[in-house]
């Protein structure tokens, strides 16, 4: 009985281990906040603690515990001890665990979660055959992944709303289509050399084409070179005697995607249907990437500053704002914010400081060793799997990993690991404490244990708490998908009634309080609420008393001071987070009207945001804004002139400063800026920007020609007030976050 109890709960632990091969790459929903990282990581999180659970009963049943010895071991449990810890010491806890939210890879989370897999796949991936079907779920998953791909690169879509565009796939991401293919492709080309009986030549041929005109169509240039060394190499690596009868069936894929992207890419006469489809994917869809020399740059100050474990997982986007290089602002990625670096190992040097990078570079040059031990194999799908690892190596060098790439390369591993078991090269060892030695100790007699156990004492040990610790992370996992459907269905009704948004937010942050993106969401819905009282009810021109009640007024004090309360949360959980000291200052710089020193506040913030970011050229304009609103223009010029220092050819940056010099007087400096505004925007005089300047510079110019150039109506966008919050009429709401004034956080000038 205990046998066959053992049997079923192998099979069973095998079964989950394929559908997570054959699903993960397919798996997304339109249910949660983002649509394929978040749905992929709950179902790797449920599934791996189901297995954990399953693997641990397996031991009770047998009486042992038995782990597969492999050369990654030793490695993998130092950086899973090393991300522990990095979180642990992170500035932002709880974003290092959860994740910069609504990206979840790279978290704390998702690092367990991966390296729990990989020991449960190498211990329980058992023969030859488990490890084929492994890799078939594997191809077949990728195919349908890759035919979706290339559907809707030609305009086939899923009857879903938010799958209508050519760059769409299961997967997330054209990088995420392209890394499978590219880890899959020696697989699949050694066995068009030595078929098998699972993958055959004709489903062989079938992959390869796929697969290579998929690259084509949707991977970078860099991938699509690595994808030809890589079929070139498995071609040099061939037995000589097999690759004459199959050359012709490994260069017909090749050739077909070869011809594709010529079509694709090289100009011809007349534009073909691949022209225009390649340049609308490289003008709307293109995947923009962190330049390496900036993610260096970003990832060396970081392990300057925090050598030894980092800043924490799922920090880079933090490591960015502050550690950018202020020549970003001369690209067109100048206010974009990079929540992940050029490539893994950068990303890892940042987030995990050095001796996470150390355990990161053991576990990658052991998967080295691993491979360049069987890629001359004469078995194909060792040699190919061997080949898989060296690609995944050098993915990882040209791009940072997604959910994906990690699945597939673990089970890869994982697979060849039970390759080599069945040739007696890798080991199994079991561990246990004999329930003799109990006896011995307590003077219990055996017999008493063995109407409970058989064998060790140990399984029982650990599974206990494995269980214990898998129903409250299967517990906490059930929360925080929750929370976020919640999250979602919120941003879904922001076109309904505000309180249907507020109801669904509510719901999401009571699941999950420790989110910072539900606490800025809820703050800005709060915000709109009060604002929209006011709009409708605010003293205005037709109305110069209103119609505010004293509930109306309760109302906003009500929703401001829960705005104010949610956005300072998200500080909190979160400081180091630029955007959500932002957000906090929008608010307050939004609520002039209705309270006392939030001028004060607003500025504190932005200047706390400048300080975590200190090369973004918005937020100086934004400070400027502010202090020109209140007439001071020496400090609204300070500001302007520090955008205009960061970014030399901003034009709107250098249109406020202008029209902040022409208010304090400086005429002549005025029409110089002015002049540089229109110089900057001539290029395209069909820009309104461009319309709007040229007009600012001839009124400027006619005014200080009749002396009236301060009496000009024209006024700094920057320090333009919006929302019904910033009117004066408004009676004043007291609030208690804003009773004592703040000591302004000033950033230091910009140095030209």
């Amino acid at each position: 009985m205990r046998d066959n109890l053992s049997a079923i709960i192998e099979k069973l632990i095998f079964g989950i281990l394929v559908a997570v091969a054959a699903l993960t790459p397919l798996l997304f929903t339109s249910l949660t906040t983002e649509f394929f990282e978040i749905p992929k990581i709950a179902f790797l999180a449920a599934a791996v603690l189901i297995l954990l659970v399953l693997w641990s009963f397996s031991w009770v049943l047998q009486g042992k515990v038995i782990i597969t010895r492999t050369p990654l071991d030793i490695p993998l449990l130092l950086l899973a001890i090393t991300v522990l810890i990095s979180t642990f010491l992170s500035t932002s806890t709880y974003v290092s665990i959860f994740g910069n939210f609504p990206r979840v890879h790279g978290s704390a989370i998702a690092w367990i979660i991966y390296i729990l897999l990989y020991f449960i796949a190498a211990s329980n991936i058992r023969t030859v055959v488990q490890g084929r079907i492994i890799i078939f779920a594997l191809i077949a998953s990728v195919i349908i992944n890759s035919a979706v791909a290339v559907f809707s690169y030609f305009g086939i879509y899923l009857p879903l709303s938010f799958a209508k565009n050519m760059v769409f796939n299961p997967s997330g991401s054209s990088f995420s289509a392209a890394a499978m293919i590219l880890l899959l492709l020696p697989i699949v080309y050694t066995h068009i050399i030595k078929p098998t009986k699972i993958l055959g030549l004709p489903l062989s041929l079938i992959a390869a084409a796929v697969f290579g005109i998929t690259l084509v169509l949707v991977g970078s240039l860099n991938l699509i070179v690595l994808g030809v060394a890589v079929v070139l190499l498995v071609i040099l690596l061939s037995d000589k005697k097999n690759l004459k009868d199959k050359l012709p069936f490994l260069l017909a894929p090749l050739i077909i995607s070869v011809l594709i992207f010529a079509l694709g890419f090289i100009p011809l006469a007349k534009k073909n249907p691949l022209q225009v489809k390649r340049e609308a994917f490289n003008a709307s869809f293109k995947e923009i990437q962190l330049p390496i020399v900036a993610s260096w740059k970003v990832a060396i100050s970081s392990f300057r500053d925090r050598p030894a474990f980092g800043s924490g997982p799922s920090t880079f986007l933090f490591n960015f704002t502050q550690y950018k290089p202020p020549g970003i602002n001369l690209t067109q990625l100048w206010n974009l914010r990079f929540d992940t670096g050029f490539n893994e190992y950068l990303q890892v040097l940042a987030t995990l400081g050095a001796l996470g990078f150390l355990a990161f570079l053991s576990a990658v040059l052991m998967m080295f060793k691993i491979a360049s031990k069987v890629i001359k194999s004469e078995d194909s799908l060792t040699a190919g799997l061997g080949l898989s690892i060296f690609t995944l190596i050098l993915i990882l060098a040209l791009h940072t990993s997604t959910p994906v790439t990690w699945v597939l390369g673990i089970l890869i591993i994982a697979s060849l690991i039970a390759l080599r078991k069945s040739e007696g090269k890798v080991e199994e060892f079991t561990l246990g404490i004999k329930t003799q030695k109990i006896t011995q100790r307590t003077g219990i007699s055996s017999a008493s244990f063995d109407n409970m156990i058989t064998g060790d004492v140990l399984p029982i040990i650990l599974f206990i708490p494995i269980i214990i610790l898998s129903l409250v992370g299967m517990w906490q996992t059930y929360r925080v998908v929750s929370a976020d459907v919640y999250h979602r269905m919120g941003l879904n009704s922001i076109s309904q009634k505000g309180l249907t948004v507020y109801d669904h937010l509510r719901k999401a942050e009571n699941l999950n309080p420790l989110i910072d993106l539900y606490r800025t969401d809820m703050a800005q819905t709060n915000f709109l609420i009060a604002n929209a009282i006011a709009q409708a009810k605010a003293p205005n021109e037709a109305s110069p008393q209103g119609s505010l009640t004293d509930q109306d007024k309760a109302n906003i004090q009500q929703f401001l001071s829960q705005s104010i309360n949610e956005a300072r949360a998200g500080v909190a959980l979160s400081p180091r987070s630029a955007q959500n000291w932002e957000i906090l200052a929008s608010i307050y710089r939004q609520i002039t009207g209705v309270a006392q020193n939030a001028l004060q506040f607003s500025l504190d913030g932005y200047g706390r945001a400048i300080n975590l970011d200190p090369y973004n050229p918005l937020l100086r304009l934004n400070v400027g804004g502010l202090y020109y609103s209140i007439k001071n223009y020496d400090m609204a010029i300070r500001f302007f002139d520090d955008a205009v220092n960061l970014k030399p050819d901003f034009a709107n940056a250098y249109y406020n400063l202008s029209i902040a010099l022409r208010d304090k007087g400086n005429l002549k400096e005025a029409e110089a800026i002015g002049e540089k505004v229109v110089q900057l925007l001539q290029t395209n005089t069909e820009n309104p920007d461009y319309k709007v300047a040229a007009d600012y510079l001839k009124d400027l110019k006619a005014r200080i020609a009749t002396g009236s150039a301060q009496n000009s109506g024209i006024t700094a966008p920057a320090g333009t007030q919006n929302g019904a919050l910033t009117n004066p009429r408004l009676p004043q709401v007291p609030l208690d976050q804003l009773q004592n004034e703040p000591n302004v956080a000033t950033p230091p000038a910009v140095k030209k």
